[in-house]
């Protein structure tokens, strides 16, 4: 997980920096921190952050209007701002801020506030997986199927392959049964990315194929017509 903290002041830095540091083993996640002292370095850096901790006083452009930026570029990451000035909030809350926490920083309100973010994750149709870089974020109406290699599975999406090292069935009982099933002992697919099947065979919208197992064919062929159902009743999205 990529981390950038935004601030011009070297204490806060360390501070914020430090708080990271004892939170990220908790959650058993590897959080990489990069260190900005201007809202105009930020703006011209070239990585993704998953979290920008944000301070609002800088001396050259504020961070209300570096977040306002970040926006323009179709930036979606979280913005978690902090400030010695509490009027500003409201300003910080329409640039679609995810928390705003009063200087000096009280640990238990970051650490609540990395909680939360982690819970909106997880609750936001996303299939949230550990890698060696930290987290990676997919969403679930973009997996097209997952595929069993060995003790490893591969999740493949319209643009991307991931692979990562659990077993198929621990990635199956992260998704949800009315979108998603086994069709085969290697594949979990997923029906909205199904054009057409056989008996044997389904292919998908990226014109890739999997197969359908004997003792499988039977509950996919009813879960499949029944999501078909749900979606002309406009039941699906």
């Amino acid at each position: 997980m990529r981390i950038a903290i935004c601030d011009d002041e070297k204490n806060a830095q360390c501070e914020i920096s430090s708080l990271i540091k004892q939170y990220s083993p908790n959650k058993n996640i590897n959080m990489s921190v990069d260190i900005y002292d201007s809202g105009e370095k930020l703006l011209s850096s070239q990585p993704d952050y998953d979290i920008i901790i944000m301070d609002y006083k800088m001396a050259e452009i504020d961070g209300i209007e570096v977040s306002r930026q970040l926006r323009k570029n179709n930036n979606d990451c979280t913005i978690i701002f902090i400030s010695a000035y509490p009027s500003v909030a409201p300003d910080a809350f329409e640039v679609n801020t995810f928390r705003f926490i009063t200087k000096p920083i009280d640990s238990e309100k970051l650490f609540k506030a990395l909680d939360d973010y982690f819970t909106k994750i997880e609750s936001n149709n996303l299939l949230v997986l550990k890698n060696n870089d930290g987290l990676w974020k997919i969403k679930m109406s973009d997996i097209i199927y997952a595929e069993a290699h060995r003790k490893h599975t591969v999740i493949r999406t319209a643009d991307k392959t991931f692979e990562v090292c659990m077993q198929l069935k621990e990635i199956e009982a992260q998704l949800p049964k009315s979108k998603f099933i086994r069709s085969h002992k290697s594949y979990v697919v997923g029906f909205n990315h199904i054009l057409n099947h056989t008996n044997e065979e389904i292919l998908f919208d990226n014109n890739e194929k999997a197969d359908i197992g004997k003792h499988y064919a039977a509950d996919f062929k009813a879960a499949f017509s029944d999501y078909i159902i749900r979606c002309n009743k406009g039941l699906e999205r």
